[in-house]
Parts: C-alpha cells; structure tokens; sequence
C-alpha cells in the first residue's frame, strides 16, 4: 500500500514539475523577447520625444495661448470614449425619447456628453461621441430609429425603441 502511495504521488509531483517547467519557459522566452525589444523601444521613445519637443514649438508659434497640458494623452487604436460598451447607444436612445424630436448625431452627443457629466464643450469628445451615436444608430435604422434627411441626417427613434 505505502509503495503505491509513494509512487502516485510521485508521479502527481512529476506532473506538477513538468507543468511548472513549461510555465517557466514561456516566461523566460516572453522575457527574452521584450529584452531584446528593448533597444527598439528606447529608441523609439528618444525619436517621440523629439516630435513631442518639435510639436511644442510649432504649436506656440500658431497658436500662441495653446498649452501642452491641457491635451490628454490618448492610445493609438485603442477605445477613447469613457462610456462602457454599449453604453453611448443606450444613452442616445434614452436622449432621443427624453427630447421626442428628431436630432443629428452632433446634437444627440452633445446630450450624452452632457448627461454623462463631461464637457459638451470637449470638440473632440463630443466629435469621437457623435461617431459612435452616427454608427450605432445607422445599424439601427429601420428598427427602432427612422432618418429624415439627405447628407445631414436626423434621427428619430420609434415609440417602441
């Protein structure tokens, strides 16, 4: 009895070690790819840097109140919009039925903006909101919103959306 004992834990060890050791490895060569990345990114980072300092300098010389703080920094490809998923959508419905009149996709983000409790004065907010509003309300079109318009749609939701 105590032989088999021995030998299934064992051999349960063994199975953990091995696990252990592929986990290690997959670390190591993470670890080893961002190390050797590395040079890349300095170099990268001196080369923004730069077109940071250059930007600064050429702001201030056509537009002379402009302050680098005020911008916030933002990710390439990355979400900006501080809604949650689904959640501009669920907002402009809410605005729509709230005002029952149709609005362009400008006048429904500035009213999300605003319900949000950020700044509808925020020209890039209220710009990167209007494109999600446009977005989701065109895939609604014909369920629950209709448009009346030509180029500068206005959208209207239905009694049921």
């Amino acid at each position: 009895m105590g032989l088999s004992n021995l030998k299934e834990n064992l051999q349960r060890k063994f199975a953990d070690w091995l696990g252990e050791k592929k986990e290690l490895e997959k670390h190591i060569e993470d670890v080893t790819a961002a190390y050797e990345a590395l040079g890349e990114k300095r170099d990268r980072l001196q080369t923004v840097d730069d077109l940071l300092a250059s930007t600064k300098v050429i702001m201030k010389e056509i537009a002379p109140h402009w302050r680098p703080e005020s911008v916030r920094p933002s990710r390439k490809n990355a979400m900006k919009l501080p809604f949650k998923g689904g959640e501009v959508t669920r907002m402009a419905f809410d605005v729509m039925r709230k005002e029952a009149r149709p609005m362009g996709s400008r006048t429904i983000a500035e009213l999300v903006v605003a319900e949000k409790g950020l700044d509808p004065e925020d020209r890039m907010l209220v710009d990167q909101v209007k494109i999600a509003v446009d977005a989701s309300l065109r895939s609604k079109k014909g369920q629950f919103v209709d448009t009346q318009g030509g180029d500068c749609q206005e959208f209207r939701v239905w009694a049921g959306g």
